[in-house]
């Protein structure tokens, strides 16, 4: 049976706590033993634990970055929220460097993350990080395994144009 709309607001608003409060390894707990995580750069995380590692090490340096969600639509055992990635620096007409995204949580019949699948475009992301000239983005994005450093360095020279 699934989750009860009103039960699957209640989760999510533990996860919307975590998310605010940039707690990645306390919203792992929110995720079922066996859940999986699915990210453009990162792949696959399997298990709590994997998706623990897969949160903070991901999340690790980007403290001064803000994720504001744009909208949510919740449903039973289920929500999709749009969110954009803000980067901290603005662009020389004030407007932020960002990009959006969308994520899909499914949720089992304890009220725990059973999927979370996050879906941006990866080509934009690495734009808008190369225009905003952020140090270390290939530290941000080295955990992806498609992604080798020729890649990077022409997202680089390709953005800077």
């Amino acid at each position: 049976m699934p989750l009860s709309r009103e039960a699957t607001a209640e989760a999510y608003q533990r996860h919307l706590a975590c998310h605010r409060a940039a707690d990645w390894s306390g919203m792992a707990d929110l995720f079922a033993p066996d859940a999986t995580y699915h990210d453009p750069f990162f792949g696959l995380a399997e298990g709590r634990e994997a998706i623990r590692d897969f949160l903070v090490r991901s999340m690790t340096g980007l403290d001064d970055w803000t994720f504001p969600i744009e909208w949510t639509a919740i449903d039973e055992g289920r929500v999709v929220y749009r969110w954009r990635n803000t980067l901290p620096v603005r662009r020389r007409d004030g407007r932020p460097f960002d990009f959006p995204g969308i994520s899909s949580l499914a949720y089992d019949e304890r009220g725990l993350v059973s999927n979370q699948t996050d879906l941006y475009d990866r080509a934009q992301c690495l734009q808008v990080l190369a225009e905003a000239k952020v140090p270390g983005v290939e530290r941000i994005v080295g955990g992806a395994k498609w992604l080798s450093s020729p890649f990077v360095t022409m997202a680089h020279k390709w953005a800077g144009r």
